[in-house]
């Protein structure tokens, strides 16, 4: 856990420093969204060791509780608070999208063990196939389904899910040459994900009304997708891994996708920065809690 919180803030102070213009911010962000990540998420399926059935399993719980947070937030605690449309979008993203990439693998690695980490890697798979469905559609300001479908196909996510699904059913070897050039790009992922969320906090002023509403959003991301996860997750099966690693990865803070997505959509990213700040600050403490409850 320290080790991955080192990491964290240290290239988010980096950003934060390097005082980068708009327009290499952006530029980095589209790297990222569409070159650097589907990268990571092929390599992911290309070398994940879980069975068929296991993955399915993981799978199925992280959308079922996705969508149920979503739902919930959507029309139960967004009317509670008074969220208009468009915060409501981002809001509601911020809550459900979780950091299950190297934070997630850090934690698992800590709290379950190594031989958990394949299943953390499962329940990666499973964010970027929920990003590529339902991420991408959710951005834009289209209104008609046509458009939102639309908007689906043109997501890199996908693509990288369905070339890493068709590599594992035909059994394809990978030559090492092109293994290492793709391991080198993937790892390039976070560290300039985090240095662009440094700079995205060091060029923004909040003020007290901001910093309440991102200590909201904050933490019902922490509390209400692990509150969820936990009864799905015992009920779906008894192997205590397993059920650790999908209630855990819920209570990760919020994904850097989200900042690279508002990024290439030129939102306001100002909230959104401080929400990943704040959970990634507060999840330690909330992690901490939940390990200590686990079955």
């Amino acid at each position: 856990m320290l080790q991955a919180m080192v990491v964290v803030f240290g290239f988010m102070a980096l950003g934060y420093f390097a005082q980068r213009k708009e327009e290499q911010n952006r530029s980095l962000a589209k790297l990222c969204l569409y070159y650097l990540i589907p990268i990571l998420i092929f390599q992911s399926f290309v070398h994940t060791g879980v069975s068929v059935q296991s993955l399915a399993m993981i799978v199925l719980h992280f959308f079922v509780t996705t969508l149920i947070v979503y739902v919930l937030l959507l029309y139960v605690v967004g009317r509670l608070f008074g969220w208009k449309r468009e915060v409501l979008k981002w809001n509601v993203l911020a809550a459900t999208l979780a950091n299950v990439g190297y934070f997630g693998l850090a934690v698992i690695r800590y709290a379950v063990g190594e031989h958990a980490v394949p299943y953390a890697v499962a329940v990666s798979l499973a964010f970027n196939l929920y990003m590529a469905i339902f991420g991408f559609s959710q951005v834009g300001d289209e209104q008609q389904w046509q458009a939102r479908i639309k908007r689906i196909f043109q997501n890199p996510y996908l693509y990288a899910v369905g070339a890493g699904l068709i590599w594992r059913w035909m059994d394809l070897r990978m030559p090492e040459s092109l293994d290492a050039f793709l391991n080198l790009a993937a790892s390039a992922t976070l560290p300039l994900t985090l240095l662009l969320t440094g700079a995205e906090m060091r060029k923004n002023r909040y003020e007290r009304s901001e910093l309440w509403d991102a200590a909201k959003v904050s933490v019902l991301k922490l509390v209400l997708p692990v509150l969820i996860a936990w009864p799905l997750a015992l009920w779906m099966t008894d192997d205590p891994v397993e059920q650790g690693v999908m209630i855990l990865m819920f209570g990760m803070p919020t994904s850097l996708n989200l900042l690279l997505l508002a990024k290439d959509q030129e939102r306001d990213t100002s909230a959104l920065a401080m929400v990943i700040l704040l959970t990634t600050l507060l999840s330690p403490f909330t992690l901490m809690l939940v390990m200590n409850h686990l079955p």
